[in-house]
C-alpha cells in the first residue's frame, strides 16, 4: 500500500492505540484515516481504519476525537454507530479476496476497524503502465466476482469499487477488495450531499441520488467500470453527464462502446458483458453476479481434477511397488552370474568367499527391503487420506453444484418478479391520484383496497411543537408514488390468509370479527400476512415506513390532525374524542376519509410500521427494517385507548416486535 505524509489531524507516528502502534499513514479521507500499524502482541503488521470526518470532528491535544458544539453533534454518533455496524457486518464474512476485517473497538471517543495489511500495490499502479490482457482480466475477475458475491450473499454492498480500492498481492498477483463504503456513503445520505463520497466513472447514477434504489446491480456497475478501465485505458464518463446528454441535450450515450473499443482484441462475451453491466437504468443491468457471471460465460471455479490425482496416486504406488521388485530381481541375476562362473573354476576359496558375499547381500536386500517397506507405508498412509478426502469434496461438490441449481430456479422466479415489477412501475405512472386499487389473488377473489398516493415532499416531525422529543428534529423528506391501504387490515382479510397457511387466528378480544381491524398481532404476524398476499398477487406489499405513514396521514396538510389542529367529534375514534363504543373498537371506515381517502388514520387502533425506534430522527424512519433486526418498531395513529393529543399525526409510540397488543393493528403500503 501506499504511504502518505503526516498530517496534523492524525495520530502522531509511534503512538500507542491498545496493543497497535502506529507506524505510518496510508490514505486519508473527507470520514476517515487509515494507519499501517504494529500489534505487539502477534508481532504483525495491521491496517487501522479511524472514524474522523473531518468537517465533524476535531483532534485535542490528548489524540482524542471531540465533536463541535453544533446540530452537527447527531451526525457524529449517528455515523459512528453505522461505522462499527460496517466493521462488525464485514468481520463475519470471511473470504480469500475480500480484506478481512480482525476486530471493532471504540477509544478516544471514535472508533476503530483493525483489518489485515495487503502486502501488494494497487490496480490503479498497474493500470497506469498500460491495458490488461483478456488473460490478465480472466485472471482476476473470477477471485472478484466470488468476493462480491460472498459481499452480497451477507446482505451488504461494498458501494465504492474502484481500481484504487483492488489490490493484487506481492507474490501471487491474487486480487483483494479493500476499503468499504458503506458507513461513509450513508453519512453522505444523511447530510443530503453525497458528491463527497463517489468517485466518477465507477459510481452508478443510483448512488448520486439520496433516495437511489441500491442493490447488487450498484456493485457490478462499479466493477465493470474498472474492466472498462482496464481494457480502454480510460476512466468511463461520468454517469451525471450520461444522463445530462441523453436526457437534456437529446444527444446519444457519449459513452463509446466496449464492443467498439475492444473489437478484434477480446472477446465478444466479455465486451458485451462489460456493456450490459454499464447501463445507465440500474434495471437494465445483471441484478446479480450470478447472472452477469453466466452473461460472461466464466466458470465459476478452477477446481483440480481430483480424479487425475487417484488415479496419478495409485500409479505412484504401483510404480514404486514394481521398482523394489525389478531392483531384488537384478541383483540375484548378478549374484547367480558370478556364482556359476566361480563354481566352474572348482576355486573352493572362491566358493567360501562368494557364500559370505551372498549372506551380505540377502542382509543388505532385506535391510533395502526394508527400508523400502517403510517408506512405502509413509507414502501410502496420506495418499488413503487423500483418497478419502477425494471422495468427501466429490460429494460435497454433487451437493453444491444439486445446491447451485435450485438458486438457479429461484433467480429465475425473482427475474420474472421483477419484470412484473417493472410493468408494474410503468403502469404506475400512469395511475391517478386517489384511485383504488384492487390486486386479484390466485383463487380469483379480490385483495383489499389500496389507494394512489402521489410523489411529493412534505416536512416531517411535530411542526407545531406540541409533542414529545422523540417527534423531531422536523425535517423535509421526498416521497416517491405509492399504494396506502384504504383501511386498516380487518379480521376478514386477516382470517382468510390465517386459514389459507394454516396460521392460528387472533383472539378478537370478544367483540366480534368481520370488518372491525385485526388486533392482538405482533410486528412478525403482519409482515407474514404481506408476504403472503405478495406471493398470491404477484405484486410487493409490506408495512409502510415510518415516513410513508405520516406523508399518508398527513395528506398534504401540516395541521397536528389532517382536519385541523382541535379534535372534532364524529372523525375518530379514541377514549376522550366523544364517540361512543369508546371501550373497543369501531368497524373501519365509520368515520370521514382524509383528503387522500384513507380512514382511519387518527383512532381506532394504532398501527405497526415496518421502521425501527430511533430517540431522534436519524434516518431510520424511511427504512423498512429486516425482520432479523430484534430492535423495537414504530408504531403510529393512536386508538381506541389512548387520549386525543396522542391521535396527532406526528405522536410516535415503540413496541416490540414479538409483542401483541389489544389496540395495535396494521395497514399495508403496496410498491
Amino acid at each position: 500500500m501506499t504511504i502518505v505524509t503526516k498530517n496534523r489531524t492524525t495520530l502522531p507516528t509511534d503512538y500507542q492505540l491498545q496493543e497497535y502502534r502506529i507506524q505510518s499513514i496510508l490514505g486519508q479521507g473527507e470520514f476517515g484515516i487509515t494507519y499501517l500499524a504494529q500489534d505487539t502482541k502477534l508481532n504483525q503488521q495491521v491496517a487501522i481504519k479511524e472514524y474522523f470526518p473531518k468537517d465533524l470532528g476535531i483532534r485535542e491535544t490528548n489524540s482524542s476525537v471531540v465533536r463541535p458544539q453544533s446540530q452537527e453533534d447527531k451526525n457524529f454518533d449517528w455515523g459512528l454507530e453505522r461505522f462499527l455496524q460496517e466493521g462488525q457486518a464485514f468481520a463475519t464474512i470471511q473470504h480469500p479476496n475480500l480484506v478481512r476485517v480482525l476486530r471493532c473497538f471504540e477509544a478516544h471517543s471514535t472508533a476503530y476497524i483493525v483489518m489485515e495489511y495487503e502486502q501488494g500495490q494497487s490496480l490503479s499502479s498497474i493500470l497506469s503502465k498500460g491495458a490488461l490482457t483478456e488473460t490478465e482480466i480472466l485472471k482476476l475477475l473470477p477471485p472478484l466476482l466470488s468476493a462480491l458475491q460472498a459481499i452480497h450473499e451477507a446482505g451488504l454492498l461494498h458501494q465504492d469499487i474502484k481500481p484504487d480500492n483492488i489490490y493484487l498481492h506481492d507474490q501471487d498477483h491474487t486480487p483483494v477488495l479493500l476499503n468499504f463504503g458503506i458507513a461513509r456513503y450513508a453519512m453522505a445520505r444523511l447530510r443530503r450531499d453525497v458528491t463527497k463520497v463517489v468517485t466518477p466513472g465507477y459510481t452508478a447514477f443510483e448512488q448520486y441520488q439520496i433516495q437511489g434504489s441500491q442493490g447488487p446491480w450498484t456493485d457490478i456497475y462499479a466493477l465493470s467500470a474498472v474492466l472498462y478501465c482496464a481494457i480502454s485505458g480510460k476512466t468511463p464518463i461520468n454517469a451525471l453527464e450520461r444522463i445530462d446528454a441523453i436526457k437534456r441535450r437529446k444527444e446519444a450515450d457519449p459513452l463509446p462502446p466496449m464492443t467498439k473499443i475492444g473489437d478484434k482484441h477480446y472477446s465478444k462475451q466479455l465486451l458485451e458483458g462489460i456493456d450490459w453491466a454499464l447501463q445507465i437504468a440500474e434495471e437494465d443491468r445483471p441484478q446479480t453476479v450470478i447472472e452477469w457471471t453466466k452473461a460472461l460465460q466464466l466458470q465459476g471455479n478452477q477446481l483440480f481434477n481430483i480424479s487425475a490425482l487417484s488415479q496419478s496416486a495409485s500409479l505412484m504406488i504401483k510404480q514404486f511397488n514394481s521398482w523394489v521388485l525389478v531392483g531384488v530381481i537384478v541383483i540375484l541375476m548378478a549374484f547367480n552370474v558370478g556364482y556359476v562362473f566361480y563354481t566352474e573354476f572348482g576355486n573352493t576359496q572362491l566358493q567360501q568367499q562368494q557364500t559370505e558375499a551372498l549372506q551380505q547381500l540377502q542382509q543388505q536386500i532385506v535391510a533395502q527391503k526394508q527400508i523400502w517397506q517403510q517408506k512405502l507405508e509413509t507414502v501410502q498412509q496420506p495418499f488413503e487420506e487423500a483418497q478419502k478426502t477425494i471422495i468427501t469434496l466429490e460429494e460435497q461438490l454433487e451437493q453444491q453444484q444439486f445446491e447451485n441449481n435450485e438458486i438457479l430456479k429461484k433467480l429465475e422466479t425473482t427475474q420474472e418478479l421483477l419484470q412484473k415489477t417493472r410493468f408494474a412501475k410503468e403502469k404506475a405512472e400512469a395511475r391517478q391520484v386517489g384511485e383504488i386499487i384492487r390486486d386479484s389473488l390466485l383463487d380469483g377473489s379480490l385483495g383489499p383496497d389500496m389507494v394512489w398516493i402521489p410523489a411529493g415532499q412534505f416536512r416531517m416531525g411535530d411542526i407545531q411543537k406540541q409533542g414529545d422529543d422523540d417527534e423531531g428534529p422536523v425535517h423535509w423528506v421526498s416521497m416517491n408514488s405509492f399504494a396506502m391501504g384504504r383501511f386498516e387490515v380487518t379480521f376478514a382479510n386477516y382470517d382468510r390468509f390465517a386459514e389459507a397457511t394454516g396460521r392460528e387466528k387472533p383472539d378478537d378480544n370478544g367483540w366480534e370479527r368481520g370488518q372491525r381491524p385485526v388486533i392482538n398481532i405482533s410486528w412478525y404476524d403482519a409482515t407474514a400476512y404481506a408476504e403472503w398476499l405478495s406471493q398470491q398477487t404477484g405484486q410487493i406489499y409490506r408495512l409502510p415506513t415510518e415516513a410513508e405513514w405520516e406523508y399518508s396521514a398527513r395528506a398534504g396538510t401540516i395541521t397536528q390532525y389532517w382536519w385541523g389542529d382541535e379534535i372534532k367529534p364524529k372523525l375518530e375514534h379514541c377514549d376522550g374524542c366523544g364517540t361512543p363504543l369508546n371501550h373497543k373498537t369501531m368497524m373501519v371506515g365509520s368515520f370521514s376519509p382524509n383528503p387522500y381517502g384513507l380512514y382511519d388514520m387518527s383512532g381506532n387502533v394504532r398501527e405497526w410500521t415496518g421502521s425501527g425506534y430511533e430517540s431522534k430522527y436519524y434516518g431510520q424512519e424511511q427504512v423498512f427494517l429486516h425482520k432479523n433486526n430484534v430492535g423495537y418498531r414504530v408504531e403510529r395513529g393512536g386508538s381506541w385507548f389512548n387520549s386525543p393529543e396522542l391521535l396527532r399525526v406526528s405522536a410516535r409510540y415503540q413496541g416490540k416486535p414479538k409483542n401483541r397488543y389489544i389496540n395495535v393493528g396494521f395497514r399495508l403500503v403496496r410498491e
